[in-house]
């Protein structure tokens, strides 16, 4: 019996109701999905206590009972966890989810992975940290390795918070760029104590100190194998298309569009005499019932190559549910890279940088007699969001290159709390240990076109 199997055996169990149980309402399935919470002040007393009486013996008498029950919890704060996903929402909805129950513990901390939602491109990691003595347990690094050599898997990973309450559900989304998710692979996760990970830095004189995470050196390595269902695993389709099209004045052609149960990958690729990169797509699709699929709103949003800036693969939630005869695109905005700012040039010294991305300035520019400390205020695209301004490669005027490792960004206030600046925000992080007075940094962006049309793409 497969995993799959085993869980459709254990909801047939749960939903079959035994005759000692006749008298309770239909409504007590245990199903999320199908439940609906009955107020015990609507019940009599006697019939309340003898209700709990009745789940009692079938927990003591049916272990796989107890084990359903003990999971509930689990499951509930799962589905709350990707509440942002209407995509895995519809994944539960629809049981696409597997049970894994595989643990490891070391130093009083118990690493569990619960549940995985995985198809053939991308794998959801809903795994637990407890510890009877901790209450707050970092998670830092998550990744996957080949489970034949030990090598680090090829994937772009999005985490969430390192920080959680002991026993919390926290998820890991693990994106396989060009090839299919394996039959199996080892899940690695470094942890330590919360209270043992913040300290207050200094930052630029006219901003406050902040608190900013410090991943220590005394960290915990936990590494568990994980095994799919294939009945998860080859779920999928791709649909091959070449529709040419313009979009502010770039020539662009949408090559396939790949629809799986966790995500929908939209690709493209660009005519080589094009004089920016895409990097990123204002856009969401519409099936013939009117659905609508926006692009994600947490995690990874697009993909693309090491040889090249450009952004060609982009993600919406998914239309694998839906049905959908139909399915079409709409661009409404566009982000570009243009090719002439791959490198944007920054006096240091003389706090000049002449040509940055839209919407940005130089805020600051500090020496320590060590390190460069630079802010920049960008202007909001929604109000109280941030966007990345940066990549973390920069360069000297030889060209060497360099990386810094961390940066913040949200809103400051300057003086006191009434001369903040409205609908903007700052980016701020160190060159460390850069002893030049220029630096070359490396812009996420050049400009955003919103279109006056939008452009409009079948699918099927």
């Amino acid at each position: 019996m497969n995993r799959q199997q085993e869980y459709q055996k254990l909801l047939l169990e749960l939903e079959t109701t035994p005759k000692e149980m006749t008298q309770m309402s239909a409504n007590t399935k245990i199903r999320a999905r199908k439940r609906n919470i009955v107020k015990s002040t609507l019940l009599p007393t006697g019939m309340f206590v003898a209700a709990l009486l009745i789940i009692t013996a079938a927990v003591n008498i049916s272990p796989t009972v107890a084990y359903a029950f003990e999971r509930i919890p689990v499951l509930r704060q799962i589905a709350t966890a990707v509440n942002f996903s209407p995509s895995l929402t519809e994944a539960i909805e629809h049981e696409f989810i597997q049970r894994i129950d595989l643990e490891q513990t070391h130093d009083n901390i118990t690493m569990r992975v619960e549940y995985v939602i995985v198809d053939q491109r991308q794998l959801n990691i809903f795994y637990t940290l407890n510890s009877p003595v901790h209450s707050y347990l970092n998670s830092w690094r998550p990744s996957v390795l080949c489970v034949n050599d030990g090598t680090h898997l090829p994937v772009s990973i999005f985490s969430g918070s390192h920080t959680l309450e002991t026993g919390a559900i926290r998820q890991t989304v693990v994106n396989f760029v060009d090839k299919q998710v394996p039959g199996s692979l080892v899940f690695e996760v470094l942890v330590d104590i919360a209270e043992a990970v913040y300290m207050t830095v200094p930052v630029p004189a006219t901003t406050s100190s902040e608190w900013v995470h410090t991943e220590p050196d005394n960290l915990i390595s936990f590494m568990l194998t994980l095994e799919f269902d294939p009945t998860f695993t080859e779920q999928g389709e791709t649909i091959y298309l070449h529709q040419d099209f313009v979009v502010d004045g770039q020539r662009m052609i949408l090559t396939s569009v790949e629809i799986y149960p966790t995500h929908m990958r939209v690709n493209f690729s660009a005519d080589p005499s094009n004089t920016a990169w895409l990097k990123s797509l204002y856009f969401h699709a519409e099936n013939e019932m009117g659905n609508r699929f926006d692009t994600i709103s947490n995690g990874v949003t697009a993909f693309g190559t090491s040889d090249s800036p450009a952004m060609t693969s982009h993600i919406l939630h998914s239309p694998f549910f839906a049905g959908s005869e139909q399915l079409t695109l709409f661009i409404d905005k566009v982000e570009w890279l243009d090719k002439d700012m791959k490198r944007v040039r920054v006096d240091l010294a003389n706090g000049i940088a002449k040509k940055l991305p839209e919407g940005v300035s130089l805020d600051e520019a500090r020496w320590d007699g060590q390190s460069w400390h630079l802010s920049f205020a960008v202007i909001e695209r929604a109000e109280n969001h941030n966007h990345q301004v940066f990549g973390q490669n920069f360069f000297n005027e030889a060209g060497d290159d360099f990386y810094f490792s961390s940066w913040s960004s949200g809103m400051r206030f300057h003086y006191s709390f009434e001369d903040y600046l409205p609908n903007v925000f700052f980016v701020q992080f160190s060159l460390t240990n850069f002893l030049y007075d220029v630096v070359y940094l490396t812009p996420s962006y050049s400009r955003v076109a919103k279109l006056v049309e939008p452009v409009v793409l079948r699918v099927k």
